[in-house]
């Protein structure tokens, strides 16, 4: 399986490391294979570890989505409970770089309903746009912590 990645800065791609952010409130990170029954818990556990030993307070998880080409039933309900989770913690989850494919997994197994479509992009540029100042997501007050769906 390819490896985990957060990514620290516009260019700059480096192991997910708990205790680490791409800046203040926001998490980028890159699972590195498709998401099924047998790697699912590891990416729960791994997007967990991420926001839980995060620095500062977490506002936007972006799940960088380019090498995840397929979402199995299993992984789906991982996925669902994880959004539920992060919700609670008041972080908005993103997923970017989505492909056709993973995008009729999404929209077959709820989880593109469950996110909004607000919260899914074709690129991680325009993903991290959306939570910048100004941005579509980021609401007139940025620095009140949206609530995920």
């Amino acid at each position: 399986m390819g490896g985990r990645r957060a990514l620290l800065g516009p260019a700059d791609v480096a192991p997910a490391t708990p205790g680490s952010q791409t800046e203040p409130g926001l998490i980028i990170y890159r699972f590195g294979a498709d998401l099924f029954y047998a790697n699912a818990d590891r990416f729960a556990d791994e997007v967990r570890s991420l926001v839980d030993k995060a620095p500062a307070s977490v506002r936007w998880f972006v799940l960088d989505a380019g090498t995840v080409t397929d979402l199995d039933y299993s992984a789906a309900r991982t996925v669902r409970d994880l959004l539920g989770e992060l919700s609670a913690k008041n972080v908005a989850v993103m997923f970017a770089r989505v492909n056709t494919y993973l995008r009729a997994d999404l929209d077959r197994h709820g989880i593109s309903a469950k996110l909004g479509e607000a919260r899914i992009f074709a690129t991680l540029h325009e993903a991290i746009d959306a939570t910048r100042p100004g941005g579509p997501l980021a609401g007139p007050d940025a620095s009140k912590t949206p609530v995920a769906s």
